[in-house]
């Protein structure tokens, strides 16, 4: 089985232009991203998110600050009642202190699920937001109706943004998750005896078809660029005729772009009921 993202991404896509539809006589949805670095990749990434944004009809903006205004710049889109969601982008320049950063966002607005205070109440199982990309992941296992209870998951990255969160969001599914990173011993063992594997470690096609055995579930959350072409860290083209696996693209980074969208929706009905 081949697990593909865009079918879900759609779906997402269906709830959100419902959502901005509904709120059209009350409020514009906002999503303002605050900038503090030229990053050739975040201008990338930058131009997808207002594509996706122009896409639903919610209203997009950058906000470009250096270190010294950064903090002042997000208590005023804290307080703007017309902004819905935050997202600093990254890398930020080295004199800016990233966790203080991300802890002067309003939790409620904060549509990455990046904040301290979300990741916090993500281990009681209560956050506002979840990292986008964790959520994905298992929106995916979900769709395709892949029992988690009771099964081994092995993920292999322990990011913030990926590995940390989605191994409790796993959890609250009552999965039996094992985080592995680049310290693990006979990692390839854990991999093998798995019955669902994450792979989010950015390297391209670090893991080919002797890595998995028969019926394991694959979630290749890497994206790669190799030659002007994006890959993931699994070789789907072995992996593939072996197991049940996510394409690159296609995939996991679908879902993360929809649920992003989704998040800002969210928020602006939550403010515009109080």
């Amino acid at each position: 089985m081949i697990l593909d993202g865009i079918e879900i991404a759609e779906k997402i896509g269906d709830y959100v232009q419902k959502k901005v539809a509904e709120l059209k006589n009350s409020v514009v949805p906002s999503l303002t991203c605050v900038v503090s670095s030229n990053d050739k990749s975040t201008r990338v990434y930058l131009n997808s998110i207002k594509k996706n944004c122009d896409k639903f009809g919610i209203n997009y903006a950058e906000r470009s600050v250096n270190a010294e205004d950064i903090l002042s710049e997000i208590d005023k889109l804290n307080a703007d009642r017309n902004v819905h969601g935050i997202m600093i982008m990254h890398p930020l320049p080295k004199e800016i202190d990233e966790f203080k950063v991300l802890s002067s966002v309003n939790p409620e607005k904060d549509v990455e699920g990046r904040t301290p205070q979300n990741l916090g109440m993500l281990l009681m199982g209560r956050p506002y937001f979840a990292p986008c990309t964790a959520q994905a992941v298992l929106e995916m296992l979900k769709y395709y109706e892949i029992q988690l209870r009771g099964k081994e998951v092995t993920i292999v990255g322990r990011s913030t943004t990926v590995g940390k969160p989605l191994s409790l969001l796993l959890l609250s599914e009552d999965a039996t998750v094992t985080v592995c990173h680049s310290k693990t011993k006979d990692l390839v063992d854990k991999v093998k005896n798995a019955d669902v594997v994450i792979a989010a470690v950015g390297k391209p096609k670090m893991f080919d078809a002797s890595w998995f055995k028969d019926g394991e579930i694959v979630i290749d959350v890497g994206i790669n660029v190799v030659d002007g072409k994006i890959v993931g860290d699994v070789d789907f083209d072995s992996v593939s005729k072996k197991v049940s696996v996510s394409k690159v693209p296609g995939g996991v980074g679908n879902v993360t772009s929809a649920i992003l969208m989704r998040n800002v929706v969210n928020v602006a009905e939550m403010m515009c009921r109080r």
